[in-house]
């Protein structure tokens, strides 16, 4: 289990190669690469979104289950900061049925595929989600703006949303209804996973 402050920041990014270079030049490691399903669940009248709560299950090399909570702790611009626990689960479908009979529901979902490398004790993210592409760093707050700065990134540009928020925010510029999920359709599942098999 691992308990404390989440401390993130996110930015768009048109490509992941320029940012693999910047790694590998400044000796970073490649930890791994996985395709990732998450739910996020909560009361039918949004008792935890009201809250500002998250829960989530998240099945990817393993299955975990997360709680996401406000921090006391001030917030810099576009970064985030929040306490978090997370623990391991061995059955993922059992859980979500608990979490059923307490009244906890699945409010969305939400698939990527994550690249995950460490730099400098700082934790990079490559995301690709079915609306674009993402860069999070995740570490020490006075060393994010140190390493974005090494990979030739503004923290001008920086965001603090949720992928949720960001997915809003993209369907809304195209003109497009709100929707509270976003998942790859089954073809670009299919490549993904493929994908991912062969490297």
């Amino acid at each position: 289990m691992s308990m404390g402050h989440e401390i993130e920041t996110k930015f768009a990014v048109k490509s992941f190669a320029p940012i693999r270079e910047a790694l590998a030049r400044l000796g970073g490691v490649r930890l791994s690469r996985q395709f990732e399903e998450n739910v996020v669940l909560d009361t039918p009248d949004a008792a935890l979104r009201r809250r500002d709560v998250l829960l989530r299950l998240r099945r990817d090399a393993s299955g975990k289950v997360t709680l996401k909570l406000p921090a006391d702790a001030p917030q810099a611009a576009g970064i985030k900061i929040r306490c978090e626990v997370e623990t391991e689960v061995a059955d993922l479908a059992a859980l979500e049925a608990i979490f059923g009979h307490l009244g906890y529901q699945p409010f969305l979902r939400y698939e990527k595929v994550r690249e995950t490398w460490r730099a400098d004790a700082v934790l990079v993210c490559l995301d690709e989600l079915p609306f674009g592409r993402y860069l999070e760093i995740e570490g020490a707050a006075e060393a994010i703006p140190v390493l974005a700065e090494k990979l030739g990134l503004s923290m001008k540009r920086a965001m603090s949303q949720t992928y949720h928020e960001l997915y809003q925010t993209h369907l809304k510029a195209q003109g497009l209804p709100p929707d509270d999920s976003f998942v790859f359709s089954p073809e670009i599942r299919c490549q993904l996973l493929a994908g991912l098999a062969g490297s």
